[in-house]
Protein backbone atom coordinates (compact mmCIF):
# COMPACT_ATOMS: atom_id res chain seq x y z
CA UNK A 1 0.00 0.00 0.00
CA UNK A 2 2.93 2.31 0.73
CA UNK A 3 4.31 1.76 -2.80
CA UNK A 4 0.89 2.40 -4.31
CA UNK A 5 0.53 5.61 -2.32
CA UNK A 6 3.97 6.81 -3.46
CA UNK A 7 3.12 6.05 -7.08
CA UNK A 8 -0.23 7.84 -6.84
CA UNK A 9 1.44 10.79 -5.09
CA UNK A 10 4.02 11.16 -7.87
CA UNK A 11 1.34 10.67 -10.51
CA UNK A 12 -0.87 13.24 -8.80
CA UNK A 13 1.84 15.91 -8.94
CA UNK A 14 2.75 15.22 -12.58
CA UNK A 15 -0.72 14.61 -14.00
CA UNK A 16 -2.42 17.41 -12.09
CA UNK A 17 0.22 19.85 -13.31
CA UNK A 18 -0.55 18.69 -16.85
CA UNK A 19 -4.29 19.13 -16.23
CA UNK A 20 -3.73 22.68 -14.97
CA UNK A 21 -1.98 23.44 -18.26
CA UNK A 22 -4.86 21.92 -20.27
CA UNK A 23 -7.41 23.88 -18.18
CA UNK A 24 -5.63 27.09 -19.09
CA UNK A 25 -5.21 26.22 -22.75
CA UNK A 26 -8.61 24.65 -23.51
CA UNK A 27 -9.35 23.27 -26.95
CA UNK A 28 -11.13 25.21 -29.65
CA UNK A 29 -12.37 23.33 -32.72
CA UNK A 30 -13.83 24.83 -35.87
CA UNK A 31 -17.26 23.29 -35.23
CA UNK A 32 -17.40 24.47 -31.60
CA UNK A 33 -16.26 27.95 -32.57
CA UNK A 34 -18.97 28.14 -35.25
CA UNK A 35 -21.60 27.01 -32.75
CA UNK A 36 -20.37 29.49 -30.14
CA UNK A 37 -20.53 32.41 -32.58
CA UNK A 38 -24.13 31.47 -33.34
CA UNK A 39 -25.16 32.40 -29.79
CA UNK A 40 -22.35 34.53 -28.38
CA UNK A 41 -20.57 37.64 -29.57
CA UNK A 42 -16.76 37.51 -29.92
CA UNK A 43 -16.55 39.82 -26.91
CA UNK A 44 -18.66 37.47 -24.75
CA UNK A 45 -16.47 34.52 -25.78
CA UNK A 46 -13.35 36.51 -24.94
CA UNK A 47 -14.81 37.53 -21.56
CA UNK A 48 -15.38 33.87 -20.68
CA UNK A 49 -11.82 32.97 -21.66
CA UNK A 50 -10.36 35.83 -19.62
CA UNK A 51 -12.44 34.91 -16.57
CA UNK A 52 -11.43 31.23 -16.78
CA UNK A 53 -7.74 32.11 -17.18
CA UNK A 54 -7.61 34.87 -14.56
CA UNK A 55 -4.26 35.12 -12.68
CA UNK A 56 -3.08 31.75 -13.98
CA UNK A 57 0.31 31.86 -12.24
CA UNK A 58 -1.22 32.75 -8.88
CA UNK A 59 -3.87 30.05 -9.24
CA UNK A 60 -1.10 27.46 -9.76
CA UNK A 61 0.64 28.73 -6.62
CA UNK A 62 -2.65 28.58 -4.70
CA UNK A 63 -3.17 24.93 -5.64
CA UNK A 64 0.42 24.09 -4.71
CA UNK A 65 0.19 25.74 -1.29
CA UNK A 66 -3.18 24.13 -0.59
CA UNK A 67 -1.79 20.69 -1.50
CA UNK A 68 1.48 21.07 0.44
CA UNK A 69 -0.04 22.47 3.63
CA UNK A 70 -1.00 19.11 5.27
CA UNK A 71 2.37 17.60 4.29
CA UNK A 72 4.26 20.52 5.81
CA UNK A 73 2.12 20.39 8.94
CA UNK A 74 2.67 16.66 9.36
CA UNK A 75 6.16 15.97 8.05
CA UNK A 76 8.49 18.89 7.49
CA UNK A 77 10.18 20.36 10.56
CA UNK A 78 12.84 19.44 13.08
CA UNK A 79 9.87 18.43 15.16
CA UNK A 80 6.70 18.44 13.03
CA UNK A 81 3.91 20.85 13.94
CA UNK A 82 1.31 18.13 14.00
CA UNK A 83 3.25 16.07 16.53
CA UNK A 84 4.14 19.14 18.61
CA UNK A 85 0.49 20.20 18.89
CA UNK A 86 -0.51 16.64 19.70
CA UNK A 87 2.03 16.52 22.52
CA UNK A 88 1.07 19.97 23.83
CA UNK A 89 -2.54 18.88 24.16
CA UNK A 90 -1.46 15.78 26.09
CA UNK A 91 0.86 17.89 28.25
CA UNK A 92 -2.05 20.13 29.17
CA UNK A 93 -3.79 17.08 30.57
CA UNK A 94 -6.39 17.04 27.80
CA UNK A 95 -7.08 13.36 27.34
CA UNK A 96 -10.74 13.56 26.30
CA UNK A 97 -10.71 12.58 22.64
CA UNK A 98 -13.46 14.99 21.58
CA UNK A 99 -11.76 17.96 23.23
CA UNK A 100 -8.41 17.04 21.69
CA UNK A 101 -10.03 16.84 18.27
CA UNK A 102 -11.82 20.17 18.63
CA UNK A 103 -8.72 22.10 19.75
CA UNK A 104 -6.49 20.47 17.11
CA UNK A 105 -9.05 21.18 14.37
CA UNK A 106 -9.41 24.80 15.47
CA UNK A 107 -5.64 25.35 15.25
CA UNK A 108 -5.18 23.35 12.04
CA UNK A 109 -8.06 24.96 10.15
CA UNK A 110 -7.22 28.44 11.42
CA UNK A 111 -3.63 28.05 10.16
CA UNK A 112 -4.94 26.85 6.79
CA UNK A 113 -7.48 29.68 6.64
CA UNK A 114 -4.87 32.37 7.37
CA UNK A 115 -2.37 30.95 4.86
CA UNK A 116 -4.98 30.69 2.10
CA UNK A 117 -6.70 34.01 2.91
CA UNK A 118 -4.57 36.15 0.53
CA UNK A 119 -5.42 33.78 -2.34
CA UNK A 120 -9.10 33.76 -1.41
CA UNK A 121 -9.14 37.54 -1.23
CA UNK A 122 -7.49 37.91 -4.64
CA UNK A 123 -9.77 35.45 -6.42
CA UNK A 124 -12.91 35.98 -4.36
CA UNK A 125 -12.81 39.77 -4.00
CA UNK A 126 -10.28 41.54 -6.22
CA UNK A 127 -10.90 39.58 -9.42
CA UNK A 128 -14.65 39.23 -8.83
CA UNK A 129 -14.81 43.03 -8.69
CA UNK A 130 -12.55 43.35 -11.71
CA UNK A 131 -14.86 41.14 -13.79
CA UNK A 132 -17.98 42.90 -12.49
CA UNK A 133 -19.42 40.06 -10.39
CA UNK A 134 -18.93 41.00 -6.74
CA UNK A 135 -21.16 43.53 -5.01
CA UNK A 136 -19.49 43.18 -1.61
CA UNK A 137 -17.38 45.70 0.27
CA UNK A 138 -14.16 44.45 1.83
CA UNK A 139 -15.84 44.32 5.24
CA UNK A 140 -18.73 42.28 3.85
CA UNK A 141 -16.35 39.93 2.05
CA UNK A 142 -14.30 39.23 5.18
CA UNK A 143 -17.48 38.65 7.22
CA UNK A 144 -18.82 36.29 4.53
CA UNK A 145 -15.50 34.39 4.39
CA UNK A 146 -15.38 34.04 8.16
CA UNK A 147 -18.94 32.70 8.19
CA UNK A 148 -17.98 30.13 5.57
CA UNK A 149 -14.92 29.17 7.62
CA UNK A 150 -16.94 28.88 10.84
CA UNK A 151 -19.77 26.83 9.31
CA UNK A 152 -17.33 24.55 7.48
CA UNK A 153 -15.28 24.03 10.63
CA UNK A 154 -18.33 23.15 12.73
CA UNK A 155 -19.62 20.65 10.17
CA UNK A 156 -16.18 19.09 9.73
CA UNK A 157 -15.63 18.97 13.50
CA UNK A 158 -18.80 16.92 14.01
CA UNK A 159 -17.74 14.41 11.36
CA UNK A 160 -14.10 14.21 12.50
CA UNK A 161 -15.06 13.81 16.18
CA UNK A 162 -17.28 10.87 15.25
CA UNK A 163 -14.52 9.37 13.06
CA UNK A 164 -11.87 9.58 15.79
CA UNK A 165 -14.25 8.08 18.33
CA UNK A 166 -14.68 5.12 15.97
CA UNK A 167 -10.93 4.95 15.22
CA UNK A 168 -10.41 4.16 18.92
CA UNK A 169 -12.69 1.15 18.67
CA UNK A 170 -11.65 -2.20 17.14
CA UNK A 171 -11.18 -2.22 13.35
CA UNK A 172 -14.44 -4.07 12.82
CA UNK A 173 -16.32 -0.86 13.73
CA UNK A 174 -14.85 1.14 10.83
CA UNK A 175 -18.03 0.51 8.84
CA UNK A 176 -19.76 2.93 11.23
CA UNK A 177 -17.91 5.91 9.69
CA UNK A 178 -19.78 5.69 6.34
CA UNK A 179 -23.04 5.21 8.26
CA UNK A 180 -22.37 8.38 10.28
CA UNK A 181 -21.56 10.27 7.05
CA UNK A 182 -24.76 9.00 5.42
CA UNK A 183 -26.92 10.04 8.38
CA UNK A 184 -25.20 13.42 8.55
CA UNK A 185 -25.70 14.04 4.82
CA UNK A 186 -29.44 13.35 5.16
CA UNK A 187 -29.65 15.75 8.10
CA UNK A 188 -27.71 18.52 6.34
CA UNK A 189 -29.77 18.12 3.15
CA UNK A 190 -32.97 18.46 5.16
CA UNK A 191 -31.83 21.28 7.48
CA UNK A 192 -29.82 23.35 4.98
CA UNK A 193 -32.62 25.83 4.16
CA UNK A 194 -33.43 26.28 7.86
CA UNK A 195 -30.02 26.38 9.55
CA UNK A 196 -27.31 27.22 7.00
CA UNK A 197 -29.01 29.24 4.25
CA UNK A 198 -30.26 31.98 6.66
CA UNK A 199 -26.67 32.56 7.84
CA UNK A 200 -25.78 33.86 4.39
CA UNK A 201 -28.99 34.91 2.67
CA UNK A 202 -32.19 36.75 3.40
CA UNK A 203 -35.10 34.89 1.88
CA UNK A 204 -38.54 36.28 1.11
CA UNK A 205 -41.70 34.95 -0.47
CA UNK A 206 -41.63 35.32 -4.24
CA UNK A 207 -44.29 37.89 -5.18
CA UNK A 208 -43.83 38.50 -8.90
CA UNK A 209 -46.67 36.48 -10.44
CA UNK A 210 -45.29 36.97 -13.94
CA UNK A 211 -42.43 34.68 -12.90
CA UNK A 212 -44.19 32.58 -10.25
CA UNK A 213 -47.04 31.46 -12.51
CA UNK A 214 -44.86 29.68 -15.12
CA UNK A 215 -42.87 28.02 -12.33
CA UNK A 216 -46.04 26.67 -10.71
CA UNK A 217 -47.35 25.48 -14.08
CA UNK A 218 -44.15 23.55 -14.73
CA UNK A 219 -44.28 22.00 -11.24
CA UNK A 220 -47.95 21.05 -11.60
CA UNK A 221 -47.31 19.52 -15.01
CA UNK A 222 -44.53 17.45 -13.44
CA UNK A 223 -46.82 16.37 -10.59
CA UNK A 224 -44.70 18.12 -7.96
CA UNK A 225 -46.51 20.08 -5.26
CA UNK A 226 -44.66 23.33 -4.67
CA UNK A 227 -45.29 24.53 -1.14
CA UNK A 228 -43.43 27.83 -1.36
CA UNK A 229 -41.38 29.85 -3.83
CA UNK A 230 -38.63 31.92 -2.23
CA UNK A 231 -36.37 34.63 -3.55
CA UNK A 232 -32.90 34.96 -1.99
CA UNK A 233 -30.72 38.03 -2.17
CA UNK A 234 -27.69 36.83 -4.11
CA UNK A 235 -27.36 40.38 -5.46
CA UNK A 236 -26.03 41.35 -2.03
CA UNK A 237 -22.93 39.32 -2.86
CA UNK A 238 -22.60 38.94 -6.62
CA UNK A 239 -24.21 38.91 -10.05
CA UNK A 240 -23.96 35.11 -10.42
CA UNK A 241 -27.26 33.36 -11.15
CA UNK A 242 -28.82 30.09 -9.98
CA UNK A 243 -31.93 28.35 -8.65
CA UNK A 244 -32.52 25.17 -6.66
CA UNK A 245 -35.17 22.89 -5.15
CA UNK A 246 -35.20 21.63 -1.60
CA UNK A 247 -37.45 19.54 0.64
CA UNK A 248 -38.40 15.90 1.25
CA UNK A 249 -41.71 14.15 0.81
CA UNK A 250 -44.58 15.39 -1.35
CA UNK A 251 -43.93 19.10 -0.84
CA UNK A 252 -41.01 21.05 -2.24
CA UNK A 253 -39.78 24.63 -2.06
CA UNK A 254 -38.16 26.57 -4.89
CA UNK A 255 -35.36 29.03 -4.20
CA UNK A 256 -34.62 31.62 -6.89
CA UNK A 257 -31.58 33.92 -6.90
CA UNK A 258 -32.84 37.47 -7.38
CA UNK A 259 -30.07 37.90 -9.95
CA UNK A 260 -31.67 35.23 -12.14
CA UNK A 261 -34.86 37.19 -12.76
CA UNK A 262 -32.90 40.31 -13.70
CA UNK A 263 -31.46 38.74 -16.84
CA UNK A 264 -33.94 35.97 -17.75
CA UNK A 265 -37.54 35.96 -18.98
CA UNK A 266 -40.27 34.17 -16.95
CA UNK A 267 -40.18 31.29 -19.44
CA UNK A 268 -36.40 30.94 -19.11
CA UNK A 269 -36.59 30.92 -15.30
CA UNK A 270 -39.34 28.30 -15.47
CA UNK A 271 -37.06 26.26 -17.75
CA UNK A 272 -34.28 26.41 -15.15
CA UNK A 273 -36.79 25.28 -12.49
CA UNK A 274 -37.86 22.40 -14.77
CA UNK A 275 -34.23 21.25 -14.79
CA UNK A 276 -34.23 21.11 -10.98
CA UNK A 277 -37.54 19.24 -11.05
CA UNK A 278 -35.89 16.78 -13.42
CA UNK A 279 -33.33 16.01 -10.72
CA UNK A 280 -36.09 15.40 -8.18
CA UNK A 281 -38.27 13.31 -10.49
CA UNK A 282 -35.30 11.05 -11.25
CA UNK A 283 -34.31 10.83 -7.56
CA UNK A 284 -30.85 12.23 -8.28
CA UNK A 285 -30.51 13.69 -4.78
CA UNK A 286 -31.11 10.34 -3.11
CA UNK A 287 -28.97 8.53 -5.66
CA UNK A 288 -26.12 10.97 -5.03
CA UNK A 289 -26.42 10.46 -1.29
CA UNK A 290 -26.18 6.68 -1.61
CA UNK A 291 -23.39 6.89 -4.18
CA UNK A 292 -21.60 9.13 -1.72
CA UNK A 293 -22.15 6.44 0.93
CA UNK A 294 -20.56 3.81 -1.32
CA UNK A 295 -17.64 6.17 -1.94
CA UNK A 296 -17.19 6.82 1.76
CA UNK A 297 -17.07 3.05 2.45
CA UNK A 298 -14.27 2.73 -0.10
CA UNK A 299 -12.38 5.81 1.14
CA UNK A 300 -12.63 4.76 4.81
CA UNK A 301 -10.77 1.53 4.14
CA UNK A 302 -8.32 3.20 1.75
CA UNK A 303 -7.44 5.76 4.43
CA UNK A 304 -7.12 3.11 7.13
CA UNK A 305 -4.83 0.77 5.20
CA UNK A 306 -2.75 3.54 3.59
CA UNK A 307 -2.20 5.29 6.92
CA UNK A 308 -1.28 1.99 8.56
CA UNK A 309 1.20 1.23 5.78
CA UNK A 310 2.91 4.61 6.10
CA UNK A 311 2.89 4.77 9.89
CA UNK A 312 4.49 2.13 12.06
CA UNK A 313 5.45 2.18 15.72
CA UNK A 314 9.01 1.91 16.99
CA UNK A 315 9.04 4.23 19.98
CA UNK A 316 10.65 7.24 18.26
CA UNK A 317 10.27 10.57 20.02
CA UNK A 318 8.33 12.06 17.13
CA UNK A 319 7.23 11.02 13.65
CA UNK A 320 9.41 11.17 10.58
CA UNK A 321 8.49 10.76 6.93
CA UNK A 322 9.20 7.06 6.63
CA UNK A 323 8.60 7.19 2.86
CA UNK A 324 11.71 9.32 2.39
CA UNK A 325 14.27 8.46 5.01
CA UNK A 326 13.20 5.04 6.25
CA UNK A 327 12.33 6.31 9.73
CA UNK A 328 9.15 5.14 11.36
CA UNK A 329 6.08 7.09 12.40
CA UNK A 330 4.80 6.68 15.91
CA UNK A 331 1.38 8.25 15.51
CA UNK A 332 -1.59 5.90 15.51
CA UNK A 333 -4.56 6.61 13.26
CA UNK A 334 -6.54 7.19 16.46
CA UNK A 335 -4.24 10.12 17.39
CA UNK A 336 -5.60 13.46 16.19
CA UNK A 337 -2.07 14.49 15.20
CA UNK A 338 -2.39 12.21 12.18
CA UNK A 339 -5.24 14.28 10.72
CA UNK A 340 -3.06 16.15 8.16
CA UNK A 341 -1.83 12.85 6.75
CA UNK A 342 -5.41 11.58 6.51
CA UNK A 343 -6.29 14.80 4.70
CA UNK A 344 -3.43 14.29 2.24
CA UNK A 345 -4.44 10.66 1.60
CA UNK A 346 -8.03 11.74 0.93
CA UNK A 347 -6.87 14.46 -1.47
CA UNK A 348 -4.72 12.10 -3.53
CA UNK A 349 -7.15 9.19 -3.77
CA UNK A 350 -10.11 11.53 -4.36
CA UNK A 351 -8.27 13.02 -7.32
CA UNK A 352 -7.80 9.62 -8.97
CA UNK A 353 -11.40 8.59 -8.28
CA UNK A 354 -12.91 11.94 -9.37
CA UNK A 355 -13.75 10.86 -12.97
CA UNK A 356 -16.10 8.15 -11.69
CA UNK A 357 -18.10 10.64 -9.62
CA UNK A 358 -18.15 13.23 -12.39
CA UNK A 359 -19.24 10.77 -15.10
CA UNK A 360 -22.28 9.95 -12.98
CA UNK A 361 -22.92 13.64 -12.26
CA UNK A 362 -22.81 14.58 -15.95
CA UNK A 363 -25.17 11.74 -16.77
CA UNK A 364 -27.62 13.07 -14.18
CA UNK A 365 -27.33 16.55 -15.66
CA UNK A 366 -28.07 15.30 -19.18
CA UNK A 367 -31.12 13.46 -17.82
CA UNK A 368 -32.32 16.64 -16.08
CA UNK A 369 -31.66 18.70 -19.22
CA UNK A 370 -33.65 16.23 -21.33
CA UNK A 371 -36.49 16.37 -18.81
CA UNK A 372 -36.35 20.18 -18.86
CA UNK A 373 -36.68 20.29 -22.66
CA UNK A 374 -39.43 17.67 -22.70
CA UNK A 375 -41.45 19.41 -19.97
CA UNK A 376 -41.57 22.73 -21.78
CA UNK A 377 -41.69 21.35 -25.28
CA UNK A 378 -39.80 24.44 -26.37
CA UNK A 379 -36.13 23.62 -26.91
CA UNK A 380 -35.47 27.19 -28.04
CA UNK A 381 -36.34 28.42 -24.52
CA UNK A 382 -34.00 25.82 -23.02
CA UNK A 383 -31.23 26.97 -25.36
CA UNK A 384 -31.84 30.62 -24.47
CA UNK A 385 -31.73 29.84 -20.75
CA UNK A 386 -28.46 27.90 -21.12
CA UNK A 387 -26.90 30.68 -23.19
CA UNK A 388 -28.04 33.34 -20.73
CA UNK A 389 -26.67 31.40 -17.76
CA UNK A 390 -23.35 31.11 -19.59
CA UNK A 391 -23.32 34.84 -20.29
CA UNK A 392 -24.31 35.71 -16.72
CA UNK A 393 -21.49 33.58 -15.29
CA UNK A 394 -18.89 34.22 -18.01
CA UNK A 395 -18.57 30.52 -18.79
CA UNK A 396 -15.52 29.25 -20.65
CA UNK A 397 -16.91 27.79 -23.88
CA UNK A 398 -13.92 25.72 -25.00
CA UNK A 399 -12.71 23.49 -22.12
CA UNK A 400 -10.35 20.66 -23.00
CA UNK A 401 -12.18 17.29 -23.28
CA UNK A 402 -9.79 15.62 -20.83
CA UNK A 403 -10.39 18.37 -18.26
CA UNK A 404 -14.14 17.97 -18.73
CA UNK A 405 -13.85 14.21 -18.33
CA UNK A 406 -11.79 14.50 -15.16
CA UNK A 407 -13.23 17.51 -13.34
CA UNK A 408 -16.57 18.63 -14.76
CA UNK A 409 -19.75 17.80 -12.87
CA UNK A 410 -21.82 19.37 -15.69
CA UNK A 411 -21.49 18.97 -19.47
CA UNK A 412 -19.85 21.92 -21.26
CA UNK A 413 -22.31 24.63 -22.22
CA UNK A 414 -21.94 23.99 -25.97
CA UNK A 415 -22.76 20.30 -25.44
CA UNK A 416 -25.95 21.37 -23.67
CA UNK A 417 -26.80 23.73 -26.52
CA UNK A 418 -26.26 20.86 -29.00
CA UNK A 419 -28.72 18.77 -26.97
CA UNK A 420 -31.35 21.48 -27.37
CA UNK A 421 -30.67 21.84 -31.08
CA UNK A 422 -30.91 18.07 -31.57
CA UNK A 423 -34.29 18.01 -29.81
CA UNK A 424 -35.46 20.97 -31.92
CA UNK A 425 -34.35 19.21 -35.12
CA UNK A 426 -36.23 16.04 -34.13
CA UNK A 427 -39.36 18.10 -33.49
CA UNK A 428 -39.19 19.61 -36.96
CA UNK A 429 -38.64 16.16 -38.49
CA UNK A 430 -41.71 14.80 -36.73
Amino acid sequence: MKTLFLALLAGYIIFRSFMIYLSHKGRKTASNETLALKYFTPEEIKNGEEYARKSFGLSVLQRAVDFLFPFVFFFLAAKPLSWTLHEVLKGMGIHIVTLQVLIFLAVYFLCSFIIMLPFRFHFGYTLEHKFGFSNMTKKEWFLYSFKQFAVGTVITAIIVCAAYYIFRRPTIYLWLIPVVLLAFEFIITFLYPYLILPLFYKKSRFKDENYARPMREVAEKAGVKVNKIFQINESKYSKHTNAFFTGFGPEKSIYIFDTLIKTNTPEQVASVVAHEIGHWKNNHVLKNIFLSFAGSVLMTWIVYFTYSAICCYTGSDYPHFSLLDGSALTMSISDIGGLPLISAILTIFSFWLAPIENIVSRKFEVTADTYEIGMGGHPEIYIKSMVQLAKDNRSFLFPHPLVTFWYASHPPILERVKLGESYEKNQRTK
